[in-house]
């Protein structure tokens, strides 16, 4: 009998769960300083893009908004295109809009200037041009050609594939797995023969391959010129375009010449008449090439990361690093040496002392987003912090001056908050999409502190049930010593905060002191602050009670952030502190 209970019991609640609404995160948007311009209303809206327009979405239709100017095409549209980091929306022509299950065109004001007629439709490019579908006669899968700015058919939709032509007057088209050549009329140049074929660049080259194809580790690739000759012979078991497309950080290859993979673990660059310009030592894998002409590459056998010549191929910055960048038109490069991650100059030094947990790239605007102290950051070329990002943004490889994050339904994001030292950071609970039995919302509300010299951290968290008590020795990048006590509740008040912190010090004064400092003022320091803690610890009561006004602000702001999302999210009958989990 109490079997059959359980097992009622167990289907009546898993089909509840099944029945929960999905929750969906909603979009908002900032500026570079973390204001919020744009509150999380939106139920999707662009992730990555270029630019001031985002593709929004709500209540089950869509439209595109103007971050900066406040236009908006309106909600009237079934379905809108994406945008992308690389593609601002709206420079080339009329955006992508779905009616139905057609595809056609509006400008900014909404208006609808191309019939919707195609099953699918992307962009217009630099060229005036857009890829567009129409389905198949057959009733199976859809086929692509292109059309103008007036709506016009240009290429006749009759492949699987076409390339933008990116100012070229040749493109690659594809058809039941064969490549083939067309021109700007849409005349079939060359015949659809090869398993792959690149990008045409204005030397008449353009890489291929005649009985491998993408991805296949047989396959090898040559030259072909306009009429589909080959020039340069199918003898590499990778060849890139003559184009100078932007790749990884930097440019692909030097001007003028095309990196080549000599052999699985070879790379090189020839010239347009195939000779080998440079050829790099078997196992450094190289790729992208900076303003500076210093092309990162790969040690195979080591798996550390370097910076070698891209004319000669010696090696400048040797393989010591976990990661890189590629350099930028100022000379730096993101890298990563161990715990530290910054940035380096062209001789591998590093332009500012590293102190970040990740780096990305300078964008265009010459910022570059960095990971510190647990944080989100913008940083300028001097590593001065422009502003600490609360939502988890993401401005890398991103030329706007806004950025998208997310929450969840009934929640908010609470950006940080100041009480003199003392900083409120507040992550929002996501709750699981996957309906559960035992819901157990996650994330963070901290509360922390850093002393004057930025050797000692005090911070208490809270992650989904749990509060946790930290406090860190130490330089920030390896603290010397974590403690960490897993408390009940909240601190009453900002002197019983006071007492759990100088707790954790009572007959705890062992400390792991890095044997060999990076540097000399390092070392002073530490030598210092050993000093200072053997000698009493009344330098830290004096540092946490200077501040308790401050401190007891931000533990009743941080109680009351903490309660809201409980209350939000839980249902439970008692709130922090009382709740004891």
């Amino acid at each position: 009998m109490k079997r059959l209970a359980f097992t009622i019991a167990l289907v009546f609640a898993t089909a509840a769960a099944a029945q929960a609404p999905r929750r969906v995160p909603l979009t908002g948007y900032v500026d570079r300083t973390g204001r919020v311009i744009e509150p999380a209303t939106w139920e999707a809206g662009s992730r990555l893009f270029k630019g001031d327009w985002v593709a929004v979405r709500r209540g089950g239709k869509a439209g595109y908004l103007n971050l900066r100017t406040r236009a908006t095409t309106g909600l009237v549209f079934d379905g809108t295109a994406e945008a992308h980091y690389d593609r601002a929306l709206f420079v080339h022509g009329p955006e992508p809009v779905q009616i139905g299950d057609q595809w056609g065109y509006a400008d900014e004001t909404g208006r609808i200037v191309i019939a919707p007629r195609f099953a699918a439709a992307e962009g217009f490019d630099a060229d005036g041009l857009a890829i567009v579908k129409v389905r198949d006669p057959s009733g199976f899968g859809q086929l692509t050609g292109m059309i103008d700015r007036a709506g016009r058919i240009v290429i006749e939709p009759r492949y699987d594939i076409v390339r933008p032509f990116r100012g070229a007057q040749l493109t690659g088209v594809s058809r039941a797995g064969r490549f083939g050549v067309i021109d700007r009329s849409g005349r079939e140049v060359v015949p659809l023969r090869f398993g792959g074929i690149g990008a045409f660049a204005a030397n008449g080259l353009a890489p291929a391959t005649l009985y491998g194809g993408y991805g296949k580790n047989d396959s090898r690739w040559g030259y072909i010129d306009r009429t589909g000759r080959f020039v340069i012979t199918e003898r590499f078991f990778y060849a890139g375009n003559f184009t100078g497309d932007r790749a990884d950080g930097g440019i692909d290859a030097p001007a003028g010449l095309a990196r080549v993979a000599l052999g699985p673990k070879e790379v090189g660059y020839i010239n347009s008449t195939g000779t080998l310009v440079t050829r790099f030592a078997p196992g450094v894998i190289a790729w992208g090439v900076g303003p500076n002409g210093l092309a990162r590459f790969q040690d195979m056998a080591t798996a550390r990361y370097g910076f070698a010549d891209a004319k000669t191929g010696a090696i400048v910055v040797p393989a010591r690093f976990a990661q890189v960048g590629g350099f930028d038109d100022h000379g730096l490069a993101a890298a990563t040496e161990g715990e530290r991650a910054g940035y380096i100059r062209a001789d591998g030094q590093w332009a500012f002392p590293p102190r970040f947990t990740s780096t990305y790239d300078f964008d265009r605007l010459g910022q570059a987003q960095v990971i510190e102290d647990g944080q989100s950051r913008l940083i300028d070329r001097s590593g001065n912090v422009l502003a600490t990002l609360t939502h988890g943004e993401g401005f890398y490889a991103q030329d706007s001056q806004f950025a998208a994050f997310r929450v969840f339904p009934g929640q908010e994001n609470a950006p940080t908050r100041r009480f003199g030292g003392w900083t409120l950071d507040s992550t929002l609970f996501a709750v699981p999409e996957t309906p559960s039995l035992m819901p157990a919302p996650t994330g963070t509300v901290r509360l922390g502190f850093v002393s004057h010299d930025g050797l000692v951290r005090w911070r208490i968290e809270t992650e989904g049930w749990d509060v946790v008590l930290v406090n860190e020795e130490g330089p920030a990048a390896a603290p010397d010593v974590t403690r960490q006590d897993r408390m009940a509740a909240l601190p009453e008040d900002a002197e019983a905060l006071v007492a759990l912190l100088l707790r954790q010090l009572e007959n705890k004064t062992a400390f792991s002191i890095v044997a060999q400092p990076q540097d000399g003022s390092a070392q002073a320091i530490q030598a210092e602050r050993v000093g200072r803690i053997a000698a009493n610890h009344e330098s830290y009561r004096a540092e946490l009670r200077a501040s308790a006004p401050d401190l007891a602000r931000a533990l009743a702001a941080m109680r009351a952030r903490v309660t809201e999302q409980f209350g939000k999210l839980s249902g439970r009958p008692c709130m922090p502190p009382q709740c004891v989990y």
